[in-house]
């Protein structure tokens, strides 16, 4: 009897793991069909931030919450970083949060201040169209870093069911 349980517990872990999975894949499969059917793109969504938050945008992704997408766009002023929730289909700002203590952490993290963000050459709008051309898809997340001394947009592109990140020297516009 002490060898069948032993079997009964991987067969388990088995079950577990296999229902993780087809959890994570039908999240994925979820997300894509709400990223290809939502009207306000990343581009937009960031120009409503931008324009409501006046400063820059640090970050911005695709998420789902509580069945409506949305964009979540965080936005670096004077004031520290603020992160809008734009509907991803109506472009309304759904919520407005404040993170003044993450904001610090921004900049500690990435790296990025204001005076970087309105020093580069290359929009984010440019560097999402990059991106989307290069990998012939779908931004669905991008950060603004500080590496190597100048700026960078990581933007990562929904293909199908891949998730591709391209870099873009926000100086030069050009795939890193």
């Amino acid at each position: 009897m002490k060898t069948t349980r032993p079997a009964y517990v991987i067969v388990a872990a088995t079950v577990v793991l296999l229902g993780g999975a087809a959890h994570a894949q039908a999240d994925t499969s979820r997300e894509a069909q709400a990223l290809a059917s939502a009207t306000v793109s990343i581009v937009k969504a960031v120009e409503i931030g931008e324009k409501q938050g006046q400063g820059k945008t640090v970050g911005a992704e695709f998420d789902i919450e509580k069945g409506l997408p949305i964009w979540e766009v965080k936005i670096l002023s004077a004031d520290g970083v603020k992160e809008f929730k734009v509907d991803a289909n109506s472009g309304q700002v759904v919520k407005i949060e404040d993170e003044r203590i993450r904001g610090k952490l921004t900049d500690f993290v990435t790296g990025t201040n204001l005076k970087d963000l309105e020093s580069v050459k290359t929009t984010f709008p440019e560097a999402v169209a990059i991106a989307e051309r290069q990998a012939k898809g779908k931004a669905v997340k991008v950060e603004v870093e500080h590496e190597h001394g100048h700026v960078q947009f990581d933007v990562f592109v929904r293909s199908g069911d891949v998730i591709k990140k391209i870099k873009i020297d926000a100086l030069s516009g050009k795939v890193l």
